[in-house]
């Protein structure tokens, strides 16, 4: 069994005087982001409005280490829990913007792991100070699941890199912050010999980011552009590990939870607001047949809830490949809790109330399009594979 990457020793920081306080997300997404989906959903616009209040709360910097002022929230430390539910509860309301969130938690958490000291000096510890978001460059145009090479090349120049690829669906884009990109180095096939992580800057010669592209039904908050790698000089202070560090630390298999955070949360929307307007039809509600489908869609939530809450229970143990299994099986469940919720809510409010007047239809094709990052067929049969003795693999995401 391969355990989790152990995070670099830092010095111990001075107390926070406030632990990440949740209860303030809440109020905060419900009075200041609601206001804004509609206008940023219509432009599949980044929500840096958002973003903004959301790095002044100290919300973007949840997994990094007290020393770098963040919240020390990850898997493997002993508040596994305070990032996902910041997920869950932006996604009641902004599922993109929680999606933003994740991206940006998840990468600065990878850099954190396997970066140098002058690597987190350079790109962590300014966190603090300004909004500077980072995406993951991984996903190309026309790559199959499994390839045992990307695209993106990466070919030695001294002592860095000329990395030249597309790339896309590049959540947070780069015109902001950083790219965490993924290339393959000259060697063997497979990732865990040639996938080498370089971060880019929107500066560099050869880097652009192609607007207009991310045009989806759904989940248009979370802009997602494509970028163009021409030939760009990577310098050694920019490469991150060595090649294969990512698959070697199973990072893959620790972002599942953050999907299921947000399938949740956006369950948790759907049925919240539809219920609300309900509650306005007296004779809706005195109905049975719609107190029946309401208690069902809460009974599928607050089990995907509990499963949830499992699976992080269970990264405390220390057996990576059951947290794994067991965060894929959460991610399929509050995914399929959510789609009950958005096909159930939806028939019981009737078309009135998915006008663009509302929420309701923003969510539910947010949902649609947000799911497809699931794949149920892959997590049930890696599950089965698993409890029947067969070769699988956890950390793949589709």
């Amino acid at each position: 069994m391969r355990s989790m990457n152990v995070a670099p020793r830092i010095p111990p920081s001075a107390s926070r005087s406030s632990r990440p306080d949740l209860a303030a997300l809440r109020h905060l997404v419900e009075t200041r982001f609601a206001a804004r989906e509609a206008l940023a959903h219509e432009h599949a616009a980044l929500p840096l409005d958002n973003l903004r209040e959301l790095h002044d709360g100290g919300w973007l910097r949840l997994t990094l280490p007290d020393a770098l002022g963040g919240a020390d929230s990850r898997l493997g430390t002993d508040d596994p829990g305070t990032y996902l539910q910041a997920i869950r509860t932006i996604a009641r309301v902004s599922p993109g913007t929680a999606h933003c969130l994740q991206v940006h938690n998840h990468a600065l958490w990878t850099v954190w792991e396997t970066g140098t000291p002058s690597q987190h000096a350079r790109f962590l510890a300014p966190q603090r100070e300004r909004l500077s978001l980072f995406a993951f460059l991984g996903s190309e145009p026309g790559l199959a699941p499994g390839s045992p090479r990307y695209q993106t090349r990466a070919v030695a120049d001294g002592d860095g890199l000329r990395v030249t690829g597309v790339k896309q669906y590049a959540t947070n884009g780069i015109e902001h912050g950083y790219g965490l990109a993924f290339a393959s180095v000259d060697g063997p096939d497979g990732l865990i010999h040639n996938q080498q992580m370089v971060l880019v800057e929107p500066s560099m010669a050869g880097v652009t980011q192609i607007g207009g592209w991310y045009r989806p039904t759904g989940m248009r908050v979370a802009e997602s552009p494509r970028v163009q790698l021409d030939d760009v000089r990577v310098p050694a202070s920019h490469v991150l590990g060595r090649p294969g560090d990512y698959v070697r630390g199973r990072w893959q298999g620790r972002f599942h939870l953050g999907f299921a955070a947000n399938y949740l949360g956006m369950g948790e929307g759907i049925a919240g607001w539809a219920t609300d307007w309900l509650r306005d039809f007296p004779e809706r509600v005195a109905d049975p047949f719609v107190q029946a489908h309401v208690g069902e869609v809460q009974v599928a939530l607050q089990a995907a809830a509990a499963s949830l809450d499992r699976a992080i229970a269970i990264w405390r143990a220390g057996d990576v490949q059951r947290a794994e299994l067991t965060s894929m099986a959460a991610k399929s469940t509050c995914a399929q809790a959510a789609m009950l919720a958005a096909e159930t809510m939806g028939r019981l409010t009737g078309s009135t109330a998915l006008f663009d007047d509302h929420p309701l239809g923003r969510l539910i094709r947010d949902l649609h399009t947000h799911v497809l990052h699931v794949g149920h067929d892959r997590t049930h049969q890696t599950i089965g594979a698993a409890m029947l003795g067969q070769a699988f693999d956890s950390t793949r995401q589709r």
